[in-house]
């Protein structure tokens, strides 16, 4: 177990800086959090300071094509610990819907669509260790979408497609499997409509 802790430490040190691959967006009129972008090094981090800044806001509106699994775990239990809701209302693949799941009020848009693929490591581990490595990267964004109630069956389908590729996934077909999550019929406000996504396939 000491192995692990310390193998999935280093999985989750930050690489060299670079740009943020993410904008998150205090959009006080709209009444959340609006965040776009890849969940990369320093996106939990931005988030805390972005909420500490505005702690009225109680929702995030994220677009997503993914991340680290491992940031977004951190930014779930963020968002869970300030009583922050998670909205999409386009698209949102891979490590976002592991964050859109692991989050405790969970809510979609007729329009939107979540995506689910067989992740590849953004760091591998020395040697034989990978293996360990991968096996336990997989078990925690399973544990975070079992959190939001989606099936084995969906989990191991989501598991099988290939990592160059997405399963996309309307809201009737989350709420066919079982899935928790609220249902807006209309944005916060009905003005707002959110740029589609680039490049999430």
């Amino acid at each position: 177990m000491k192995t692990l802790a310390i193998l999935l430490a280093f999985l989750a040190t930050p690489s060299v800086a670079s740009e943020p691959q993410f904008k998150i967006i205090a959009a006080e009129p709209l009444g959340q959090f609006m965040v776009f972008g890849r969940i990369t090094d320093g996106f939990e981090a931005e988030m805390r300071r972005a909420i500490a800044r505005s702690p009225n806001l109680k929702r995030v509106y994220i677009e997503s094509p993914g991340g680290k699994s491992l940031v977004a775990k951190r930014t779930s239990q963020l968002l869970n610990a300030h009583g922050i809701a998670i909205r999409v209302g386009g698209k949102c693949a891979s490590a976002c819907v592991a964050l859109w799941a692991a989050t405790d009020r969970r809510e979609l848009t007729p329009k939107a669509r979540l995506g689910l693929h067989a992740g590849i490591p953004v760091k591998q581990a020395p040697g034989a260790l990978e293996k360990i490595a991968a096996a336990a990267r997989r078990n925690i964004a399973d544990d975070m979408l079992r959190h939001a109630g989606f099936s084995e069956r969906l989990i191991a389908k989501g598991s099988r497609t290939p990592h160059d590729s997405i399963l996309w996934l309307t809201p009737a077909e989350l709420a066919s499997d079982g899935v928790k999550f609220t249902l807006m019929e209309t944005p916060p406000n009905n003005s707002f409509k959110p740029t589609p996504l680039r490049g999430a396939a």
